[in-house]
């Protein structure tokens, strides 16, 4: 916070991907002030709550709750904090990963303007991902144990997933394998036979398997509010496409070759771009439809990191890879004769001094149901 001139961070919960408030509090309070030098407040709706987060925190903080008005508690808390004037870093205020405009309360903002006139109130959303890029022991060892349950999705849904059988049965299999392992609801099943796994829109639909379909999917398991992918083409019955096996094995070199890549100093930027050229190789070769979306996300606190990939710069931009980072690799690589889906192989890496290592233990080769 010193080296980016915050006097102070004031950051809110959001609907969806709430890693800055647990990241900061290791609990989920509706708001966060965390000045550089004093104790911070968290911030919840209800009184019961916030007792409940001081009987069970052993970090050194103060808690408020209110129903109403909770932009008074933060100028109290700001106030208390000696913060009458400087930067204030406010989290999801604006250029936030996904959501350019961010989501703060324009009435939750005009109030603080108006009570702390001498205060510059500033975007911390980037200063907020990139801090939180790089992991921390416990919460590798977290990520780890969600990359293992989540390979337990893919071992349900091999287990289920039959000609005839419709979609949602899979579906509910591969929910209940996540939710048995770790207790927690998953970030994220979305499963189809016959077209991208992420069409689905993660949840059950009535459509059923055909034979010789390739399933796709993202699968991904909750630990502690750790969320981590795992991806891996499968087809369905009989025939096999004819260039099935042929392309998931191209694949995997290609997965292993993005795993050797991924090494300290290397930009997320030209990641991209090499995985861009080995996809217009492969494209030049067979043919197809190459895919130039998504090739790695940082997997973390209910998987708010950015999502890397060739056309994707609003979330490349000018980060480096570091030692401590986690991403999925998932590559897709088109599959001549086969509209949709492509094949697609991911798993979780942690990033070390020396390169990359997988977090995931299955032994990813071509799945025949």
């Amino acid at each position: 916070m010193n080296r980016v001139g915050f006097d102070a961070l004031l950051v809110p919960t959001r609907p969806q991907g709430n890693a800055d408030v647990k990241w900061l509090t290791e609990a989920g309070p509706d708001w966060v002030v965390f000045p550089q030098s004093g104790t911070p407040t968290a911030i919840f709706r209800t009184e019961e709550d916030a007792i409940r987060f001081l009987e069970s925190t052993e970090l050194d903080m103060h808690a408020r709750s209110s129903r109403l008005n909770r932009s008074e508690l933060i100028i109290e808390s700001l106030n208390d904090a000696g913060i009458r004037n400087g930067r204030v870093g406010v989290g999801n205020l604006q250029g936030t990963v996904r959501n350019d405009e961010g989501g703060v309360s324009h009435i939750t903002m005009s109030r603080l303007k108006q009570d702390l006139p001498n205060i510059e109130f500033v975007s911390a959303a980037d200063f907020l991902m990139r801090i939180k890029l790089a992991r921390g022991p416990e919460e590798i060892n977290v990520l780890r144990m969600a990359s293992r349950a989540s390979e337990l999705g893919i071992k349900a849904m091999i287990e289920t997933a039959d000609v005839g059988v419709p979609q949602r049965d899979v579906w509910f299999q591969v929910f209940k394998a996540l939710l048995d392992a770790t207790g927690e609801a998953p970030g994220r099943v979305s499963l189809r036979a016959g077209a991208e796994g992420n069409t689905a829109g993660g949840g059950p639909m009535n459509e059923i398997i055909q034979a010789g379909q390739i399933l796709s999917e993202e699968i991904s398991s909750s630990v502690l509010g750790y969320n981590s992918q795992v991806n891996q083409a499968v087809c369905v019955g009989r025939p096999v496409p004819a260039n099935f096996i042929s392309t998931f094995n191209y694949n995997l070199d290609l997965f292993e070759e993005l795993v050797d890549w991924a090494r300290p100093g290397r930009s997320f930027a030209d990641y991209s771009t090499f995985y861009k050229q080995k996809i217009d190789q492969r494209v030049a070769e067979v043919g197809g439809e190459g895919y130039f979306g998504v090739v790695f996300h940082t997997g973390g606190a209910l998987g708010d990191g950015p999502r890397m990939g060739w056309g994707r710069d609003d979330e490349n931009s000018d980060l480096v890879i570091e030692s401590g980072m986690v991403f999925t690799i998932k590559p897709r690589v088109p599959i001549p004769g086969v509209v949709t889906p492509n094949c697609q192989i991911g798993d979780a890496v942690l990033i070390t001094e020396s390169g990359a290592e997988r977090l995931g233990l299955r032994k990813i080769e071509p799945i025949l149901t």
